[in-house]
């Protein structure tokens, strides 16, 4: 499911930014610069966790240009870990969001084209659904006691097209990065879609308490993504190298996923069954990332009190 993620990343967005000439960013690694274009951009700045994408908008403001090779490939370590994968997502949300709060007005106000604006707009706040998903998730149920008394019609006519609507898109982001990829085994990627988009919504917790940490100035240090180089089931992970800290978050992730199995209850007795599998999704998707976080925290000698692994200098991973 990493490795799709990342797919539909490079696969669509990077080639697809690349080829209609908007922004896009450098991601940390895999890449190529010139001494001139970071000395001209400013350098290296650390006052954002993504301080790549930072640079990035920096050189491509001030006139450079950048080429994305997809054919050119480059093995990449995923984590291994729910908590190493949480703490990775979140870096990136909250490094957006600093980023977008500091490049944004410089993108608003330069003479590029108004596709290359609007693009960097929903670039660089994208990660802002994330809290909007949270109230998606509280209204979601008073939302079906209410709806319940309208009758299918409506239900058929609303809900239905809607839903279709949100998980195609998200499928099909997916899948054509799979079949661009892997033209033969391409299908195989449909086994894991329903588990994609509950992961997805599993990581909405974590990924809004960074947004919001962000859009309130809070800064905090460098919390490198472990790597412990795994590269098959013979490799065993190492996880005392690093503490990780789960605090609260695993078991507001746990009461979450309680309350939408209420309402699959809920939609099982009020025989509203076309809601179900919709359901079923934010249930498997927080009760998977709250359980793995705290399992694997306790199992493999994880402190709930240890503190954030960070590095000396902020560079990408």
């Amino acid at each position: 499911m990493e490795a799709i993620l990342l797919d539909g990343h490079f696969v669509l967005e990077h080639s697809g930014r690349a080829r209609s000439g908007v922004f896009f960013n450098f991601n940390g690694t895999a890449g190529v610069w010139r001494r001139q274009a970071i000395e001209e951009a400013g350098g290296w700045q650390h006052d954002t966790l993504t301080e790549d994408t930072d640079l990035s908008y920096r050189a491509q403001l001030v006139g450079w240009k950048f080429v994305y090779l997809q054919h050119v490939e480059c093995p990449a370590e995923l984590p291994v870990e729910m908590t190493a994968f949480k703490t990775q997502q979140a870096r990136w949300a909250k490094g957006l969001i600093q980023t977008s709060k500091k490049i944004l007005p410089r993108v608003l106000k330069s003479d590029q084209p108004l596709h290359v604006k609007l693009e960097a707009w929903f670039h660089l706040t994208a990660n802002l659904s994330y809290p909007l998903m949270i109230v998606l998730s509280v209204l979601l149920l008073p939302a079906m006691v209410i709806r319940f008394y309208q009758g299918w019609f409506q239900m058929l006519y609303i809900d239905l097209p809607l839903f279709m609507a949100s998980t195609f898109s998200i499928s099909s982001f997916y899948l054509v990065s799979q079949k661009e990829l892997f033209p033969r085994t391409w299908p195989k990627a449909l086994l894991f879609l329903p588990c994609l988009m509950a992961l997805g919504i599993g990581l909405t917790i974590t990924n809004s308490k960074a947004v919001l940490e962000a859009l309130l100035g809070h800064q905090s240090a460098f919390a490198r993504t472990p790597k412990y180089h795994v590269e098959s089931k013979k490799d065993k992970v190492r996880a005392n190298k690093y503490r990780r800290r789960l605090g609260w978050v695993p078991w507001i992730e746990m009461v979450i996923g309680t309350y939408f199995a209420m309402t699959v209850y809920y939609a099982i007795v009020n025989e509203n069954y076309i809601t179900v599998p919709f359901l079923l999704l934010f249930v498997f998707g927080y009760w998977y990332t709250g359980l793995m976080s705290l399992l694997q925290g306790r199992f493999s000698g994880l402190s709930f009190n240890g503190e954030s692994h960070t590095k000396p200098f902020p560079v990408g991973v």
